[in-house]
C-alpha cells in the first residue's frame, strides 16, 4: 500500500490558448531538479480552444499521481483558474507558472532551499525577460531577509514567487476575479504584508517571462489610464487597510503613485494635443489628491514632487514644462540660498514658497559631497602632506574652506588641520547641460605629527583622516580610503618619526586605506633601530620592486 505524502510544491498552471508555448512550459516543469516526486502540478484549462486542454490531458496520463487537470469554461482572465488551482493544491508551498513561460531547471529546488533555510513565507524568484522587460535591481543578489519598507521588493508584484501555502490559507488569499488585469498585485501585496520573512533568490535565472508572438499575454495588450487608476486606487486602499501610518505605508503607496500615475506623464504626454493633456490631468487629479500624502511626497525626487503638485492643482501647461525639463536633463544651475540648495525648474518661480517646498535638493547634494580625490600623499619628516581636490557638489567654490579632520578611533576625539586652497581654473564639471567651474577646489595640507594637537604632538593610536568642505553655508565631509588617485600608493608604508616631548623614543607612523577610510596608525617603536629598520625596509622593498623585473 502506497503511503500518501504531502508534496513539497504545488505548481499551479493557469492555461488559456497557450500553444505552442505550453509544451515548453510543461517540459521545464518535468526537468526540475527538485524531482517530480516532490512536485504536484495543478493545471487549470480555462476554456482553451487551441488544443491546450488535450495537451494537458496527455501530459497527465504520462505522469499519474503528479498532475491534476481541471477543465472549466473561459473566465476571461487568470484569476479564476489560479483560484481553482489553489483550491486543489495540497503542497507545503505554491508556485504559479503561466502556460507560456518556463522555469530554470534548478528553480524550485533553490527556492525551497531558501525558504527552508530562512523560514520564508514568500521567496522572490529571479526573472528573465524573453522579449519583455523585467525588474533587475531587486535580483542583484540573494537576500535572506528582505525589507519591504525600502528598496524594490514591492515593485515586483507579479505572482511568480514561492508562497507558503499555510499563510495563503490562513489569511484566505485569493485573486480578485472582478479584475481582468493587475489582479496579481492584489494577491502578492497581501502575501507580502502577511509574510514574516521575505527572501530573494537572485543568483539563478529562475523564471523566464515570455512575450508571445501573437501578443496573447493579457498584460501585453495594455490598459487604459482611467481603468489603471481605478485599480490602483483599490491597491492603495488595500495597503492602507493592512498598514498603519509610517514609512512602510508611504513606501508602498509611493510605488503605486510612481508606477500607475507618475510614469504616464512622459514623452507621450508631451506628444498629446491640448485636449488630451487636459483630460489626463483631470483623470489623475482626484487620485493625486487622495494618494499623495505628506509622507509619500517627502520620499519623491524633485521632478516627481513637481509632477505631483501640478496634478493636485490641475496645472496642465506647467506640468508639460516640468516633464520637458526632466527629459532635457534638468537644465539650469542649482540655486544656493540661506544654506540650502534648490533645483531650478521652469516652474514654480524661484521666489515662491512652493519652490522652497518642492525644489530643495540639499540632502541629495550633500549625500554625494564632497566630491574629492587625493592625488599626493607623502612624508616630509614628521609632516604628512596631502593634496588633491574637494568641493561641495553644485556649489561655487568662491568661499570654499577645506579642512583635514583627524578622528581618534577609540575616543572619537577630533583634531582639525586647515588646508590651503589652490587656484584650479582647469577644473570644470558638467552636469546635464550645465558646466560648473570649481576654481578653488584644489587643496594642499600639511599634517605635522609634532604639532597636530594644538601645538603638541599627535597622541598615539589610530586616527581616521577625512576631508571637510564648507561653502555658502553648506558643510560636507567624506572619508578618503576610496578617494586615492591612481598615482597614490594603496599600500600602507611604515615611517619613523621623532616627536618632541618623548625623549629619545621614536614612533612609527603608517598611513593607508582600510574599509573605505584612510587610517593613520601612530605607535611607539620598540627601539630606534627597529623604527629606522622598518622605515628603511619598506622604502628599500619599493625601490627593489621598481628596479627588478620578476619572472
Amino acid at each position: 500500500m502506497k503511503v500518501s505524502t504531502q508534496p513539497t510544491v504545488s505548481v499551479v498552471v493557469p492555461v488559456y490558448n497557450a500553444m505552442p508555448y505550453l509544451r515548453l512550459t510543461l517540459h521545464s516543469i518535468e526537468q526540475q531538479t527538485l524531482g517530480l516526486d516532490a512536485i504536484e502540478v495543478v493545471a487549470v484549462d480555462d476554456g482553451s480552444t487551441d488544443g491546450s486542454g488535450e495537451v494537458l490531458d496527455e501530459w497527465a496520463e504520462r505522469h499519474p499521481g503528479v498532475v491534476k487537470v481541471i477543465h472549466q469554461e473561459a473566465s476571461g482572465g487568470p484569476s479564476r483558474p489560479r483560484n481553482v488551482g489553489l483550491d486543489h493544491a495540497t503542497g507545503r508551498y505554491v508556485f504559479f507558472v503561466d502556460g507560456d513561460d518556463c522555469l530554470g531547471p534548478e528553480a524550485l529546488e533553490r527556492l525551497v532551499a531558501m525558504a527552508e533555510r530562512n523560514g520564508s513565507d514568500t521567496v522572490l524568484a529571479k526573472l528573465v525577460g524573453v522579449g519583455r522587460r523585467v525588474p533587475k535591481q531587486v535580483f542583484a543578489k540573494n537576500v535572506d531577509r528582505a525589507d519591504l519598507s525600502k528598496g524594490d521588493v514591492y515593485y515586483t508584484l507579479m505572482p511568480f514567487k514561492l508562497f507558503r501555502r499555510e499563510v495563503i490559507e490562513r489569511h484566505g488569499l485569493r485573486f480578485p476575479e472582478h479584475m481582468r488585469i493587475s489582479e496579481d498585485q492584489h494577491f502578492v501585496a497581501r502575501a507580502y504584508l502577511h509574510s514574516k520573512v521575505i527572501s530573494i533568490v537572485g543568483d539563478y535565472d529562475c523564471y523566464y517571462l515570455v512575450k508571445r508572438g501573437d501578443d496573447g499575454n493579457i498584460t501585453a495588450n495594455g490598459i487604459e489610464f482611467e481603468v489603471a487608476l481605478e485599480q490602483a486606487d483599490e491597491m492603495v486602499e488595500l495597503v492602507k487597510g493592512l498598514t498603519g501610518p509610517g514609512a512602510l505605508r508611504d513606501h508602498l503607496v509611493g510605488r503605486h503613485v510612481n508606477v500607475e500615475m507618475m510614469r504616464r506623464f512622459d514623452q507621450g504626454f508631451l506628444a498629446a494635443d491640448a485636449d488630451r493633456r487636459k483630460l489626463l490631468v483631470e483623470l489623475a487629479r482626484p487620485y493625486a489628491r487622495k494618494w499623495i500624502e505628506p509622507g509619500v511626497l517627502a520620499r519623491m525626487p524633485v521632478h516627481e514632487k513637481l509632477v505631483a503638485h501640478c496634478l493636485r492643482e490641475g496645472l496642465v501647461e506647467e506640468l508639460a514644462d516640468v516633464v520637458r525639463w526632466q527629459r532635457d536633463g534638468r537644465p539650469g544651475k542649482a540655486l544656493v540660498r540661506d544654506g540650502r540648495v534648490y533645483a531650478t525648474p521652469p516652474y514654480p518661480p524661484a521666489d515662491s514658497p512652493v519652490h522652497r517646498e518642492l525644489c530643495d535638493i540639499t540632502g541629495q547634494v550633500l549625500g554625494v559631497s564632497p566630491r574629492r580625490r587625493v592625488d599626493r600623499l607623502a612624508w616630509r619628516g614628521t609632516v604628512l602632506e596631502l593634496s588633491g581636490y574637494a568641493y561641495v557638489d553644485q556649489v561655487d567654490t568662491d568661499d570654499l574652506v577645506t579642512e583635514v579632520v583627524l578622528r581618534h578611533v577609540g575616543s572619537g576625539r577630533e583634531l582639525t588641520v586647515p588646508a590651503e586652497q589652490i587656484p584650479s581654473p582647469h577644473l570644470t564639471v558638467s552636469r546635464g547641460k550645465e558646466t560648473y567651474d570649481y576654481g578653488r577646489a584644489c587643496f594642499r595640507a600639511a599634517v605635522d605629527l609634532a604639532r597636530a594637537d594644538g601645538g603638541a604632538p599627535l597622541p598615539k593610536g589610530d586616527w581616521q583622516l577625512s576631508l571637510r568642505c564648507t561653502a555658502h553655508g553648506l558643510t560636507a565631509r567624506g572619508a578618503l580610503g576610496n578617494a586615492l588617485g591612481g598615482k597614490v600608493s594603496k599600500r600602507a608604508d611604515e615611517h619613523a618619526v621623532s616627536l618632541p616631548g618623548t625623549g629619545k623614543r621614536l614612533h612609527t607612523a603608517r598611513v593607508g586605506p582600510r574599509d573605505g577610510e584612510l587610517l593613520l596608525r601612530l605607535r611607539p617603536a620598540p627601539s630606534a633601530v627597529s623604527a629606522y629598520a622598518v622605515s628603511f625596509g619598506w622604502k628599500a622593498a619599493r625601490a627593489v620592486r621598481s628596479r627588478v623585473s620578476w619572472k
